[in-house]
């Protein structure tokens, strides 16, 4: 559980970062390295038993730490959000977000970005027993550019789900 509490703390870490990258506007004179655009969809998605319709992002970034690779999203005009976090990360490949992969791959996904203590997370149970997961399919990586597929279910800690289905994203990779 300890692991899993650090590993947890690492990856809301990183996707701070990938949305602080994202949002922010820097002066032209700036010389740091600008973040790549991306964008995220999900054909339906919902939270707590109902549809909330599709999922549509252009607030969003890709970024990549040695083997991390991670997928940030904020619904165009709202708060809900997408976080996609996988460990081992070396190319083109099917990636599992069960819960307890040995990976330690996880999503999670928000009503509301700000409020991180209710999130929805592929590692949580759902109450009678039932486990999240999901699955991500990178189908092209290279050193500046990434897309795939991916779909999610996930639970809040009342045991509530969330889910997002037909999934995409792509676009260019924020390397820190």
């Amino acid at each position: 559980m300890k692991t899993f509490n650090k590993l947890r703390t690492t990856i809301l870490f990183l996707s701070l970062i990938a949305v602080s990258v994202t949002s922010c506007k820097k002066d032209d004179d700036d010389k740091e390295p600008t973040a790549g655009k991306a964008t995220v969809a999900a054909g339906n998605y919902g939270f707590d038993g109902g549809s909330s319709g599709k999922f549509s992002s252009n607030a969003a970034a890709i970024v990549k730490v040695g083997p991390v690779f991670n997928v940030t999203a904020i619904i165009d005009g709202g708060k809900q959000s997408i976080n996609i976090n996988l460990l081992g990360v070396t190319g083109e490949a099917d990636y599992d977000l069960d819960a307890g992969n040995t990976s330690g791959n996880v999503a999670y996904m928000f009503k509301d970005y700000t409020v991180t203590t209710d999130g929805y997370s592929t590692q949580n149970p759902a109450t009678g027993g039932m486990i999240g997961g999901g699955k991500v399919k990178i189908t092209k990586l290279t050193d500046t550019e990434a897309e795939g597929t991916f779909f999610i279910v996930a639970h809040n800690a009342a045991g509530k789900e969330a889910y997002a289905e037909n999934g995409t994203f792509k676009g260019t990779i924020t390397k820190q």
